[in-house]
């Protein structure tokens, strides 16, 4: 984490440098709009129309500022964001913390695996299965020769690129109801039947431990406390992003799948049907192969990371136990997909895997608000009032969640 610092007296290059580079919120939210955002928008927008499109925005406005507040504290901190947690709150508490990460990053890295394997299932006819250990072996490989993988990164970035630009072209030749559209973005009430669906899509796009690992990106980068505004913007440039696109996906789903039940990659793949006819599964499945693939490296380095921070053993994405703690996720993840496969759907294992990570953030959540409004962590740059409120609703809708998912 040496990068050098950028230079405070340019403001203008600072713009320039979101410009050349989207920088780390983007890398944030590529980990999170992957293969457990396109699901479960789909199957929000097959089964609800448009109703939930305040859900996705809801939860995007409360992951801007968590993401910014991760950010805040690694930026005016020398150490590491658990380090600083253990500084000030006792080793236990940061290993608690980087433990529950690395749960919350297996659970998504068990729906990258069973994205990859159906979509390969539906591109190929085998099993699924099948594709489990080939997709896991080759992102041990690719974790090894990190060099290969950025060739086979924006390969898939492509990919990924065309299957957006899919879901737009497809939303509009649907012609979905803009009316209806936008009273979706108005709250309503919850519907009864979807309650694991919403909390999916909670869990999928308000991901404080992605806002966690923007701290490590933001230190990594150099950035200093004249940074601070810059890391807002850019935070709000990838985040729109992700809400942008969520929204695409669940509008384009509720017009053209609406009443489907949506099982397969293949069902999904209907969506493109108005404007890629019979070629639809073939670029939807490739896509989502590719949306699945780019994350299987990038999501155990989040969890293998915190962990070992943690643990007090480094957060550098280079070193030692963050490689060998990123390994063993990569293969929890792939033992837990093969199991899941076992005894249901990619599909729904997918579904299950996004809801179940609400169950380990409250208590990240909360330990990352004690420090941006602790002097010792961010000095006078704490969280004001309404950021505080934000926070504590944010707080309190991962709480309610944790319970529904209890109860229920």
């Amino acid at each position: 984490m040496s990068s050098s610092a950028p230079s405070s007296s340019a403001p203008a290059a600072r713009g320039k440098g979101v410009l050349r580079s989207l920088g780390p919120s983007l890398i944030t939210a590529a980990v999170v709009i992957g293969p457990g955002t396109i699901t479960v928008a789909s199957k929000l927008g097959a089964g609800l129309g448009y109703a939930m499109l305040w859900v996705i925005l809801l939860s995007v406005g409360f992951m801007w500022l968590f993401t910014t507040m991760a950010a805040r504290v690694a930026i005016l901190n020398k150490d590491s964001l658990l380090s600083v947690a253990a500084r000030l709150y006792g080793r236990p508490l940061a290993m608690l913390v980087g433990v529950l990460a690395f749960v919350v990053t297996t659970a998504f890295q068990l729906s990258n695996y069973l994205a990859c394997a159906t979509a390969l299932t539906a591109l190929t006819g085998l099993r699924e299965d099948v594709w489990i250990a080939v997709v896991g072996a080759g992102g041990l490989f690719f974790l090894i020769v990190r060099q290969l993988y950025r060739f086979a990164e924006r390969a898939m970035s492509v990919l990924v690129f065309a299957m957006v630009v899919a879901f737009f072209a497809n939303m509009v030749v649907a012609r979905p109801d803009w009316a209806a559209v936008a009273g979706g973005v108005v709250p309503s009430a919850w519907p009864g039947g979807f309650t694991t669906l919403i909390m999916a899509m909670v869990a999928t796009t308000f991901s404080v431990i992605a806002a966690l690992y923007q701290g490590a990106l933001a230190q990594h980068k150099g950035w200093t406390e004249a940074d601070l505004g810059l890391s807002r913007r850019e935070a709000a440039l990838g985040l729109g992003l992700l809400a942008t696109i969520s929204c695409v996906i669940m509008i384009t789903a509720g017009t053209v799948l609406r009443g489907a039940e949506v099982n397969s990659a293949a069902v999904m793949a209907e969506q493109f049907r108005p404007v890629l006819g019979p070629v639809a599964v073939w670029m939807f499945s490739l896509g989502f192969l590719a949306a699945g693939f780019s994350s299987v490296v990038i999501n155990p380095m989040v969890g293998g990371g915190l962990l070992s921070d943690g643990l007090g053993l480094g957060a550098g994405v280079d070193g030692k136990w963050p490689r060998v703690l990123t390994a063993a996720g990569m293969l929890a993840g792939m033992a837990t997909a093969y199991v899941t496969l076992q005894s249901g759907s990619a599909i729904e294992g997918i579904v299950w895997a996004q809801r179940t990570t609400v169950l380990a953030v409250p208590l990240c959540a909360a330990v990352l608000i004690l420090m941006a409004n602790d002097r010792r962590a961010v000095g006078v740059h704490r969280n004001g009032w309404i950021a505080n409120t934000v926070a504590g609703l944010a707080l309190a809708v991962l709480v309610t969640l944790n319970v529904m998912r209890l109860l229920g």
